[in-house]
């Protein structure tokens, strides 16, 4: 078969599968990798397939390269000591816990290790794209994950040496005494290279994209970032490192630069193409006919990852104090297996420290789990919820136990407000809506459930509720049945339509503001009974036209009438 003709049938079967899931609102990355893995039985290793395994492995160096885009250097620094020790203790308590399992399901303690090592790792790609798709990157869950599955790879690297050393002496009664002490010297030469390509890169590339964009040319502009992306990756490559790691790191470079929108603009829609063939091609992996001889084992060891992973990841959240809203949805977003299992399991197989059968077995485990976790986390606010409804009332006392609750240590005496804004979210927009109604001096009250920026608020003199904002026991708390007015802040569709549902069960009379990302979402919540939606970009555009026509000398009346027709055109006139 020839590649175009096989390019040309996954991304077919990955439109329509894509189409069909988001039929039935479920994520379309679902339907590509369903449509990837039906492909795979058909053509197997037909000719073709490592020229279509390139373009996917260059989608997943494009998706983390628009992710270092989006960050920035000070957000990865503010989640740094939550993905630090989350994420290795996590990496340490997933492969202990879970050798254990397979050791009572009679496999071999070096092959069940190696899959642990292999099954603690989680899908950056998955959750990056779950969370893009939602508006959610910036939220405090996004940005614990992002920054904790940016750890979990770097930990790629010495899993990667360390397996195969492992193994051999195992295997074959090697020595690691020379072994360790040469793998340490080799983590500490990469670890220089890092930092000197940071610290350098730092300098140079902003500068350089900043020349680049000076040229007015759009060609040479997407040229020369992609060439920045594609050296970064070729680095970290050298360095034994992933290649998409080395992207992450030249996208997060030039986020320091003035033309990050334009350069994230201009990558997007070839990283949609390239990263839609890496879910696609994942299922081709899979050895025919294995998944169907092993489907009981593969049942059992595909469970008990996703529940090890959330209750370890659960509970280091929570141990390093957050919410547990944040916690459980930290929780199922990480109970995948990542895409660097793969890897793993192809080096593991070609070192000859692991069978083909335990191969298969990554394999399959890892491709299952990534099918399960999206429509789970789709629906972990509403399993939040319902969750902690029951244990509430049927084991309250337990549940203060575990999570120190928002209500424990608040006096019994209401807060003195009446005529109030009740404040849900302090993030990048709600920061701002607070900061006017100071200047304004209008009283509000935050609802905030990052136990941090609550803490903050707290020492600068600001009324704030630490706690869940879809929770009613909280808003009652916040007075908003004597408040003129709740503004939702927070981007998470299921909280929107708690908080929509419960302020008016306190106060119907009450004015709701909320903010939006998506146009499909803004009729449903009208007819919940908001009061005015505010989508961020398309405020951001009647800015920008308004300015724009000012410029050209257009009349002032002429442009309240052309931003009056685009509201209409919104659906806000």
């Amino acid at each position: 078969m020839t590649v175009l003709l096989y390019l040309l049938a996954i991304l077919l079967s990955a439109f329509v599968g894509g189409s069909l899931f988001k039929l039935i609102k479920q994520p379309p990355v679902v339907g590509y990798l369903l449509a990837g893995t039906v492909l795979g039985f058909f053509f197997g290793n037909s000719t073709g397939h490592e020229a279509v395994g390139f373009l996917a492995e260059l989608g997943i160096v494009l998706l983390l390269f628009t992710l270092g885009l989006e960050f920035s250097f000070s957000r990865m620094g503010r989640m740094l000591k939550v993905a630090l020790i989350g994420a290795v203790v996590q990496i340490i308590l997933t492969i202990w816990i879970q050798t254990l399992v397979m050791l009572l399901l009679n496999i071999d303690f070096f092959q069940a290790l190696f899959m642990s090592a292999a099954f603690s790792l989680s899908s950056t790609a998955i959750v990056v794209k779950l969370l893009g798709d939602r508006g959610e990157i910036d939220s405090l869950p996004g940005e614990i994950m992002v920054t904790w599955l940016v750890v979990q790879d770097l930990a790629v690297l010495p899993l990667l040496i360390l397996l195969p050393l492992l193994g051999k002496a195992f295997l074959q009664g090697e020595s690691l005494a020379t072994s360790f002490t040469a793998l340490f010297q080799q983590l500490s030469l990469i670890a220089l290279f890092l930092t000197g390509f940071l610290v350098f890169g730092k300098k140079i590339i902003p500068v350089l994209v900043n020349r680049i964009a000076a040229l007015n040319n759009r060609e040479l502009l997407l040229v020369g970032v992609f060439t920045v992306a594609i050296a970064g990756a070729l680095f970290t490559q050298f360095l034994g490192l992933t290649a998409a790691l080395g992207a992450f790191l030249a996208g997060l470079l030039i986020s320091e630069s003035a033309q990050q929108q334009a350069v994230f603009s201009e990558i997007r829609p070839l990283r949609d193409i390239f990263s839609l063939l890496f879910f696609a091609t994942l299922g081709f992996l899979l050895p025919p006919g294995f998944l169907f001889a092993n489907l009981g084992l593969i049942l059992v060891l595909t469970l008990s990852v996703l529940l090890i992973k959330f209750c370890v990841v659960f509970f280091l959240t929570a141990y390093l104090g957050y919410h547990p809203k944040t916690t459980f949805i930290v929780g199922v977003g990480l109970i995948e297996v990542g895409e660097f299992a793969f890897i793993l399991a192809n080096v593991g197989v070609k070192t000859n420290v692991i069978s083909q059968n335990t191969y298969g077995l990554i394999l399959a485990v890892a491709l299952l789990s990534i099918l399960m976790m999206p429509p789970l986390f789709l629906a972990a606010p509403v399993f939040y919820r319902r969750l902690r409804e029951r244990y509430k009332h049927v084991l309250k006392p337990v549940y203060l136990l575990l999570f120190p609750s928002e209500l424990a240590n608040r006096p019994d005496t209401d807060l003195p407000y009446q005529n109030h804004v009740v404040l849900c979210g302090y993030g990048r927009v709600g920061r701002y809506i607070g900061l006017a109604l100071q200047m304004a001096q209008i009283p509000f009250v935050v609802i905030e459930y990052n136990h941090h920026t609550s803490q903050e608020l707290h020492q600068s003199g600001i009324e704030v509720v630490y706690g869940d904002p879809a929770d009613i026991d909280i808003l009652d708390y916040a007075q908003v049945d004597k408040a003129r007015a709740v503004v939702i802040a927070i981007p998470d569709l299921h909280t929107q339509q708690q908080v929509i549902a419960n302020s008016l069960k306190l106060n119907q009379d009450i004015l709701i503001y909320c903010r939006s990302h998506h146009e499909e979402h803004q009729k449903h919540l009208k007819n919940l009974g908001v009061t005015a939606i505010v989508q961020p970009e398309f405020e951001a555009a009647l800015s920008i036209t308004d300015k724009i026509l000012r410029v050209f000398g257009t009349k002032p009346k002429d442009i309240e009438g052309k931003i009056l027709r685009l509201k209409i055109e919104h659906g806000l006139g």
